[in-house]
């Protein structure tokens, strides 16, 4: 599978080489981390399919961070989860799946760089919500995205299609492949899977 893929009908799985990463974005509240825990759930091994998800980093430090604003605290939690992400990549022990939003460049070509380092394929799954409907989203998780990093995101967004659409490489240096998922499409998704 290469270039950009828009989905017209739904599809129950997609398939990818082993040892691809494969990175799930969408503007905050679109539906990446419900996804996850539905195809991956906690607590569950997963065939030697590695999950990085910020969320799930950042459950396991409620416990002692939860008494402090999250606004405090979400720098390092965002930093620490890219070392790790980047470390795995270094690592290259089997398949991930990577939850970013995508909207920042920097991170991208961080994530394309790396992966491009350690000779893993790179695919991106790309969740096009409407703003509108990313916000109801966060609402239900019970956090809210500030209004201007919102708009920030929704700006992008847009333009990111556009690109993966045009040059992917532009996107994410070295990627493969992206495919757009409604959030339908996104709903009756059964499984990532990655063929050994």
């Amino acid at each position: 599978m290469t270039g950009l893929w828009t989905a017209e009908r739904t599809r129950p799985e997609l398939r990818y080489p082993a040892d691809s990463v494969v990175v799930l974005a969408g503007i905050p509240g679109a539906g990446e981390t419900t996804l996850l825990r539905r195809l991956y759930p906690i607590g569950r091994e997963y065939g030697g399919v590695r999950v990085f998800d910020s969320e799930r980093l950042g459950a396991r430090w409620m416990p002692v961070l939860g008494a402090v604003p999250y606004a405090w605290w979400r720098p390092l939690l965002h930093l620490t989860y890219y070392v790790l992400v980047l470390k795995a990549m270094r690592g290259g022990k089997g398949p991930m799946v990577v939850h970013d939003c995508a909207t920042r460049p920097w991170v991208r070509r961080l994530i394309g760089w790396r992966a491009k380092r350690a000779g893993l394929p790179l695919h991106l799954v790309l969740l096009d919500v409407p703003g509108d409907v990313a916000r109801d989203g966060q609402w239900i998780r019970g956090r809210v995205v500030r209004a201007g990093s919102m708009a920030t995101h929704c700006r992008r967004w847009p333009h990111l299609l556009e690109q993966a659409a045009a040059d992917l490489g532009r996107v994410v240096p070295g990627a493969m492949s992206a495919t757009v998922l409604t959030r339908g499409q996104s709903n009756q998704l059964t499984k990532i899977a990655f063929d050994d």
